[in-house]
């Protein structure tokens, strides 16, 4: 009996504490994901609040320009057989037709904000092939030389010796590069120089985007990969944020150094392929 109870307070010892620890994890486990899901209703929060805001600046323009379109045509009147009328009721109609353009414009950037706001709050369906990373970038080079010259900019590069073979979805970080570039051409005044570079690293390839433009101020960089932070006019505000995403969901990270007056630069950090994203260790 002794010896059965000794074996039973053993076993107590052992499987109390035990059960403590997994009970604990648990519990951290269940915190995290409460956590987690604050954060992300907080985020939708945010995002959703921010869109009204972008919404409303075109709404307030679509409705003002529809009130002055109604009002230029109740005063046309064609029946009229005096000419000063007829000229009066004529100036209503182009009125009109210039408010229904503007019109027109501000629906336009209406759908491109709620396309924009779609395109980003859903999950990146990634279509990765294993590629050298050079080819990608001498791709998009070739491709945005034209605009680069037609801006009377001046776009250099240099692409690492090696290969930089790297499992990405090529048209996402094209969408990518082609943000970045242009970003930058428009940081710049008509003389400046674009950089494009890519280098290997120890389990990374290294893609950097350099421009001579204005820089970007230490407010602003604080929140530049923030959704609707743009401070280009016209701009949907999704552009970097996006970036950011496509680069995190290819494993990779993205960041920017800048000081105002002295240009920016954009590196991009992927994972070559074969490497474990986080840890740089080879993958088995």
């Amino acid at each position: 009996m002794r010896l059965f109870l000794a074996g039973v307070i053993g076993a107590l010892l052992i499987v109390v504490p035990a059960a403590g620890f997994l009970l604990r994890r648990v519990q951290r486990r269940a915190n995290a994901a409460r956590a987690a899901q604050v954060d992300s209703d907080e985020m939708l929060t945010r995002l959703t609040g921010e869109l009204a805001h972008e919404i409303k600046n075109p709404l307030s323009t679509i409705k003002v320009n529809l009130k002055l379109t109604r009002e230029a045509l109740e005063g046309v009147d064609l029946r009229e057989p005096y000419k000063p009328a007829i000229d009066r009721s004529q100036n209503n109609l182009a009125g009109a037709k210039r408010k229904i353009t503007v019109i027109e414009k501000e629906t336009d950037r209406l759908e491109q904000i709620v396309e924009g706001f779609l395109r980003y709050v859903r999950r990146p369906e990634l279509q990765p092939v294993t590629m050298n990373l050079n080819e990608l970038v001498e791709d998009m080079i070739d491709f945005y030389l034209p605009q680069a010259c037609s801006h009377s900019l001046t776009l250099r590069h240099s692409l690492a010796t090696e290969p930089l073979t790297c499992r990405v979805d090529a048209g996402a970080l094209k969408q990518v590069l082609l943000n970045l570039l242009i970003n930058a051409q428009q940081a710049m005044d008509a003389g400046g120089e674009l950089m494009v570079r890519t280098q290997g690293r120890p389990g990374r390839a290294v893609i950097q985007i350099s421009d001579t433009g204005r820089g970007i101020s230490p407010e602003r960089l604080a929140t530049i990969f923030r959704p609707y932070h743009s401070s280009r006019s016209g701009g949907t505000g999704l552009g970097l944020a996006t970036a950011k995403k496509i680069v995190e969901s290819h494993g990779g990270t993205i960041a920017v150094h800048s000081e105002p007056g002295k240009g920016s630069q954009f590196t991009i950090e992927l994972p070559l392929a074969g490497f474990d994203a986080a840890s740089n260790e080879v993958s088995v």
